[in-house]
């Protein structure tokens, strides 16, 4: 197929045609891999590079560049390998592939097994791959979903980093790239520059641009801040809304109401568990998000105890999930849980629904599938096509990740969809529910996901 670029692709196309560092900071659904494909052909076609790294998520290594990079004409002739695979490290040890793939999760894990039977030693992908090596097949650097690399004080940010400076091109692709807050941007833009633009450790990052409580959980942005480090970002980081360039279907977001029900009283129990938790002065996040998760698996109707076994509490949203099943009719509908017990549940519950599978999407597609259920985790990035199956989507369970909702929704939410887009949300007043939804509609949040939905939880609770 030949790629005709739309004209917000022409201009992704001029930026990088003039820098050796950028990052596209591009709404789900612009066509970021067809781009980055054609980038990639300028870039050995005219000598400038012979070989691209590219770290992305699993299934956008499995599915996405693969199946991207045979559906264009001016990609086709790409050898695109993995390097989970031994032909993949095979063709990395010849360099006879043009692009080298890996998932974020192999960077820092790789196991050598030992002719003498002694215990399998484990080494970092990044340090089997580059350390020591005078020639590489590879260098140009292209991460995908840069978002993922967000925190970096993680062990994919930490492989990657010794070796950065041995690339001569580095580029990442994002549709969410601050996901939380301005903090998240230091590991992405880092991973481009080397901290020439905000600052050569995180450390100073912070004390330069923001402002903390004194056990330093909450972070704010100073006065002014956000627009200098915009300024500081302008010259390798292109930002475009779809909104802004793409004509789509209407999108309306429905929050269904439901009643707790016999859940009432362990809800409460649990909030007040959890709100003595957060007026401890040492109190930790994980704990918090422990309690925050319990409270979730209440409203949601059922809880696992510490022998993970389930009780079931009560099953209203199971029967919102049923009357929206009904309203539809046989129309393809995509539910969203956060639990394994909701995901059972909801399987059963609904006739002829269907655990999400990624080897069938075709069938969905073709409306083979009238119910799909899947963890959001599952489908926020690297599946497409969805949108050419369905447009309904019922979040099941709420969730506090900007990113995860946004990449998520935007399966459906993209180019392809013809109909208005329906995303419901399955919400327990005055609970934890509002709290997270509370959460996602304050894009510019200066906490995390998490911690903003601690606190409308605490909001509510005194109201």
């Amino acid at each position: 197929m030949k790629f005709t670029p739309e004209p917000y692709q022409e201009t992704m196309l001029e930026w990088a045609d003039s820098r050796h560092i950028f990052a596209y900071f591009v709404s789900p659904g612009m066509g970021k891999t067809g781009v980055s494909l054609s980038v990639i052909d300028n870039l050995i076609t005219s000598g400038r590079s012979k070989g691209v790294f590219l770290i992305a998520p699993l299934r956008v290594c499995k599915i996405t560049w693969p199946e991207e990079s045979q559906k264009w004409d001016h990609s086709s002739w790409l050898k695109v390998v993995s390097l989970r695979t031994p032909e993949g490290l095979q063709a990395w040890e010849d360099g006879s592939a043009d692009v080298y793939l890996i998932n974020r999760e192999m960077l820092a894990s790789y196991s050598i097994r030992r002719k003498d039977k002694k215990p399998t030693r484990r080494i970092g992908m990044m340090e089997k791959l580059f350390k020591g090596k005078k020639t590489l097949p590879v260098d140009t650097f292209l991460w995908d979903e840069l978002s993922q690399c967000k925190d970096p004080s993680s062990k994919s940010f930490k492989s990657v980093k010794p070796f950065l400076d041995m690339f001569t091109q580095r580029i990442g692709l994002t549709g969410t790239p601050v996901p939380n807050n301005y903090l998240d941007l230091y590991g992405q833009v880092y991973l481009l520059d080397l901290g020439a633009r905000l600052g050569e450790t995180f450390t100073e990052y912070k004390r330069r641009y923001f402002t903390s409580d004194y056990m330093g959980y909450s972070w704010e942005l100073k006065a002014g801040a956000k627009e200098e480090i915009d300024k500081r970002l302008s010259d390798i980081c292109l930002s475009l809304s779809s909104e802004d360039h793409m004509v789509l279907p209407t999108c309306s977001h429905i929050e269904i109401a439901c009643p707790l029900g016999k859940g009432a009283k362990d809800y409460k129990e649990m909030q007040k568990e959890l709100l003595l938790e957060l007026e401890r002065t040492d109190v930790v996040a994980t704990n918090a998000a422990v309690l925050v998760g319990k409270l979730l698996q209440i409203t949601g109707g059922a809880v696992y105890d510490e022998d993970r076994n389930v009780h079931v509490i009560h099953d209203e949203k199971i029967k919102a999930l049923k009357k929206l099943r009904k309203k539809h009719g046989k129309e393809p509908m995509l539910i969203l849980t956060a639990f394994r017990h909701e995901m059972d549940r909801v399987l059963e519950a609904i006739p002829g629904a269907e655990k999400f599978d990624e080897d069938r999407l075709d069938d969905w597609r073709s409306g083979k599938i009238q119910t799909w259920v899947s963890n959001p985790k599952s489908l926020s990035h690297g599946i497409d096509g969805l949108q050419k199956g369905g447009r309904i989507a019922v979040w099941y369970t709420p969730t506090h990740s900007q990113e995860e909702f946004v990449q998520t929704n935007a399966r459906l939410v993209r180019k392809g969809q013809t109909c208005e887009t329906l995303i419901y949300m399955l919400v327990c007043k005055d609970t934890v529910d509002e709290a997270a939804i509370e959460a996602l509609r304050s894009k510019e949040a200066t906490q995390s996901g998490l911690l903003k939905t601690l606190k409308n939880i605490q909001t509510l609770a005194k109201g």
